[in-house]
């Protein structure tokens, strides 16, 4: 009910939103999963998987323990980064001064006027900065884009820039929907500059912000819309969890993969063994397993069919009994229970899917 009552939340607060314009052509089709065609610009676009964009423009300090959050630690005894799996690929600090060697993974953003003075990085203009000014990035420039700004001129300006980037913002309170507007005009305009999607959030918990977030950017990913997203969420959560979810949001809709992924069903009165303490015990040994996805099954009943997209599964058969799954395909029956964990490490050994962790 927490989760139903935060959704409803959600949806009834875009009730009353600005009219959208109506579409006239829409090259969207609902029933069928097509990725926009887009240009590739340093690491966004094309056939890239989606990037993920940090804002700590607000920030009045970043320091090498501020990027912890963002999946890089500093090692001072070696002198080095060490890169996580969840490691955000851009970061906006908006007129915020660098003062250390940052990973040469992340690449860093600033406000224009910032970044004229000193040229590193790369910049965020304004539309009016984009089709005002001379001086701009040989490399790449971001703009920040909304529907209301998104007129012919810039689009035939676009059109010839092969190193520019929509940041692609919204000011209506139904932003799906004006969002998804946005890219059918990109679409009949024949515009393929890639784009970043920012979604903006304030003063809400972890828990709406994970259903907000969720529902925003998600739908338009699997619409095969956007390549790349930010999250934008002061006085919500903490960067570290902000930064998990923008992770986590690629990963369900199936765009990024970057950790293994676990199907479990809720624990019900046919669950033959402990459903939470066992998922903990599978998670414990096998969250290193990048794209590997585990189905973890109560019972015989609906566990092999709500698990039929996993890679490998764990479903319990009978008292203190586990059966193991390769995708579909039962391969042990009646593994004791004190047994079964070690067996599955052994299966996915067995299938070339283990690695050590580090």
């Amino acid at each position: 009910m927490p989760v139903a009552n935060n959704l409803l939340a959600h949806f009834n607060n875009i009730e009353h939103h600005d009219p959208i314009q109506k579409i006239k052509k829409n090259p969207l089709n609902p029933f069928e999963y097509s990725k926009r065609i887009s240009n590739k610009v340093q690491n966004i676009g094309g056939k890239n998987p989606p990037v993920i964009l940090a804002n700590f423009s607000e920030k009045e300090k970043i320091t090498p323990a501020t990027l912890f959050a963002l999946g890089y630690k500093y090692s001072v005894p070696l002198d080095k980064w060490h890169i996580s799996e969840m490691a955000t690929d851009y970061l906006f600090v908006g007129d915020n001064n660098l003062n250390f060697e940052t990973p040469g993974t992340l690449g860093i953003i600033y406000n224009y006027n910032s970044w004229k003075k000193h040229k590193k990085g790369f910049p965020m203009l304004s539309v009016n900065e984009y089709l005002s000014e001379i001086e701009k990035s040989s490399k790449m420039n971001i703009i920040n884009i909304c529907f209301s700004n998104l007129n012919t001129q810039l689009i035939n300006k676009l059109k010839s820039d092969k190193n520019a980037v929509i940041f692609l913002d919204s000011l209506n309170k139904n932003t799906v929907a004006e969002l998804r507007r946005v890219f059918v005009k990109l679409i009949n305009n024949d515009l393929n500059t890639p784009v970043i999607i920012n979604g903006k959030y304030k003063n809400l918990s972890h828990e709406q912000l994970q259903l907000s977030a969720s529902t925003n950017l998600g739908a338009l990913l699997l619409d095969g819309l956007g390549d790349g997203i930010s999250i934008h969420a002061p006085n919500c959560t903490s960067n570290q969890k902000v930064n998990s979810l923008a992770f986590g949001i690629l990963q369900a809709t199936r765009t990024r993969i970057s950790k293994t992924e676990y199907i479990s069903c809720p624990s019900c009165g046919r669950t033959l063994f402990d459903l939470q303490s066992t998922t903990a015990k599978i998670r414990n040994v096998t969250d290193h397993l990048k794209g590997v996805k585990i189905g973890i099954m109560g019972c015989i009943v609906n566990g092999p069919g709500e698990m039929a997209d996993a890679d490998y599964g764990y479903v319990g058969t009978g008292p203190g009994k586990i059966t193991l799954y390769k995708e579909k395909a039962v391969v042990k029956r009646n593994v004791p229970e004190e047994d079964a964990v070690g067996a599955l490490i052994d299966l996915i050994k067995e299938h070339g899917d283990w690695t050590e962790k580090k």
